[in-house]
């Protein structure tokens, strides 16, 4: 699902904010109920991109779309993933994604049951295009604030997913187990291509188990393997070289795409 994609570019325009964006597909009319809820703004273009944007381009809906990209989240994880957003707001942008045909509530049977939220086929169509934004997002990102909502799933499915190198080594075929705060990642690297989804690699190469801020400093280059491990704030099982090929495929040289400044040269140095 979060595998790299073949995609043509399609510039989208939201308003005042210029985002370069891969479009695989919208819900239609068709796929959409015969009598959507219509949005309370519209552009009121004749334009399918207008007309997407009408559903998809108030705050926090794309948000909520890409919380539920991995899968299927109740109201309460909707909402302590995205702090900051009033519950009768995510109540009104669940019910107008529910209306366009992105999103569909089902109830889990016994022994637990409850309700989530989770994302149609239609909805499904969005996924390329979460990807492209965090294509463009990753470029724009310094290193968080100490106050910044800082989530695995997000660094690892989105942030680390976009910071694939294929040519760095493409002959690499190996997996890799990250335990994020808790929370299980398998990365699979084959064919200058990178798969990266939650849940357990069958056969990794390595574990590695840390938290989403040292992952983060990991891969701004903030820190390195060797300090990471000393100080604790990262913990390896299997092959320490295992550990730098994995380095090697999802850190870019310093100075590139979401990397910490090279560090400048002292005074007088030659």
């Amino acid at each position: 699902m979060f595998s790299k994609y073949q995609h043509s570019e399609i510039k989208v325009y939201e308003r005042d904010i210029h985002l370069s964006a891969t479009v695989s597909g919208v819900a239609t009319r068709h796929d959409a109920p015969q009598s959507p809820q219509m949005p309370a703004k519209s552009y009121a273009q004749y334009c399918p991109v207008a007309s997407a944007l009408d559903v998809l381009g108030e705050r926090w809906t794309l948000l909520i779309v890409r919380d539920l990209a991995p899968g299927p989240k109740r109201y309460t994880d909707l909402r302590e993933g995205l702090p900051g957003i009033a519950t009768d707001l995510l109540t009104a942008r669940l019910r107008t994604l529910e209306s366009a045909g992105f999103v569909a509530r089902r109830e889990l049977p016994r022994p637990a049951p409850a309700v989530v939220y989770e994302l149609t086929d239609a909805g499904r169509r969005l996924t390329p295009v979460i990807l492209a934004l965090a294509e463009v997002g990753v470029e724009m990102l310094d290193a968080p604030k100490p106050t910044d909502h800082v989530a695995a799933e997000r660094v690892v499915l989105f942030g680390l997913q976009c910071r694939f190198r294929p040519d760095a080594s493409p002959a690499l075929s190996e997996s890799y187990q990250l335990q994020v705060d808790g929370q299980p990642f398998s990365v699979d690297v084959a064919n200058g291509a990178a798969k990266v989804e939650p849940g357990v690699a069958s056969h990794p190469a390595m574990t590695l188990t840390t938290d989403a801020r040292t992952l983060v400093a990991l891969g701004r280059r903030e820190t390195n393997p060797d300090d990471a491990l000393a100080a604790g704030s990262a913990q390896l099982e299997g092959e320490r070289a295992a550990f730098d090929r994995f380095m090697d495929a999802f850190v870019p040289a310093p100075g590139q795409r979401g990397q910490a400044p090279a560090p400048a040269p002292a005074q007088g140095a030659s």
